[in-house]
């Protein structure tokens, strides 16, 4: 398992797209700050530090694409002949997929807020005091479980897809679908309770986390986000190991 997750750590940051991606990343946050600067009646300095300067849309994007490509692409180029005749088991090919992933996650996350503090530092200026600190961090920690949520989904599509560009296609659909679906299936979960631990539900973490307010329509607690989304983000990663375990045999 170690030398396949090396092997994708060798793999992708050879790939120059890895280090676009992390500049395109760095690009907008310093554009988003430029715009603040430039248009404060729109644009608030302390409100975009605390949202790390919309990098996290960016992120999601980078995760979808990733998660889409990292199993196709050893079809697409048959690289999973090679790994299977090293008698490698899908099963461990696919987990060190979904870790190399999480790690590149973690990568870009703690790239998002490096350059938060350096780009309020050089450009913007905002005063930040404690609770702003808190409330950028709880977003942080909760956009990240929810990027997840996403990401395992795709995991699970990509399994079941042999186009990289279809599964990105159905991923990015789902992924603004689910948040427009987040907000409006309230009255669904008001009539029925148990709809309240559905999956599109949990993307509804990071609105709460900001406003104690969405308790009332959510009918969750805070802490059952942290439960519910990483069971599902396991249900999804097994049921997309087993597609992939039994696939093209």
């Amino acid at each position: 398992m170690l030398y396949l997750i090396k092997q994708e750590m060798f793999k992708n940051y050879h790939k120059k797209s890895t280090f676009v991606s992390m500049i395109i990343q760095v690009v907008i946050m310093i554009a988003m700050a430029l715009l603040s600067l430039k248009y404060k009646n729109i644009f608030n300095g302390t409100a975009l530090f605390k949202e790390n300067y919309d990098a996290t849309l960016w992120i999601v994007f980078v995760l979808i694409f990733l998660a889409s490509n990292i199993f196709l692409n050893e079809y697409k180029y048959g690289t999973i002949k090679l790994l299977i005749s090293k008698e490698f088991s899908r099963t461990k090919i696919y987990f060190s997929k979904v870790i190399f992933v999480f790690i590149q996650s973690i990568v870009l996350y703690l790239l998002a807020i490096i350059m938060s503090f350096v780009i309020n530092f050089i450009f913007t200026r905002v005063a930040i005091t404690s609770a702003d600190m808190k409330t950028f961090f709880t977003n942080i920690i909760c956009e990240f479980f929810s990027t997840w949520l996403i990401v395992s989904l795709c995991f699970l599509l990509a399994s079941i897809f042999k186009s990289s560009g279809l599964s990105i296609t159905i991923s990015i659909i789902l992924y603004f679908s689910a948040s427009i679906a987040a907000n409006l299936m309230f009255m669904v979960i008001a009539s029925n309770k148990l709809l309240r631990f559905n999956p599109i539900n949990m993307l509804n973490i990071t609105n709460q986390a900001g406003d104690a307010a969405y308790k009332h329509a959510t009918l969750l607690p805070m802490y059952a986000y942290f439960i519910w989304i990483p069971i599902y983000v396991a249900i999804f990663t097994i049921i997309g190991n087993y597609i992939f375990a039994k696939r093209n045999k």
